[in-house]
């Protein structure tokens, strides 16, 4: 398997780890390489239907979020407002 598969799989698994983290009602999202950066899409429900929210994501520090915690709660914390809008579960 090449490096670059490797790397969005393991992109895709931390990823997902923290929009659960975050409490997400329904998402779905998608993580790629776009001219040498990756980009993370999330199309998550709201109020007001579906709305989606790209923004610019390190592969080194979702890798590291999957075995350090500190990193972890840090992309949590700059994420969450980000998904503000998104619909909470339980909300």
């Amino acid at each position: 398997m090449s490096s670059l598969a490797a790397d969005i799989r393991e992109a895709r698994e931390a990823v997902e780890r923290l929009l659960k983290a975050l409490d997400l009602r329904t998402f779905v999202f998608t993580v790629e390489l776009k001219e040498r950066a990756w980009l993370l899409s999330i199309e998550c429900a709201s109020e007001d239907g579906w709305q989606t929210i790209s923004f610019p994501v390190d592969p080194g520090e979702l890798a590291a979020s999957l075995r350090e915690p500190a990193v972890r709660e840090r992309l949590q914390a700059a994420w969450r407002p980000r998904l503000r809008a998104c619909a909470k579960r339980g909300a």
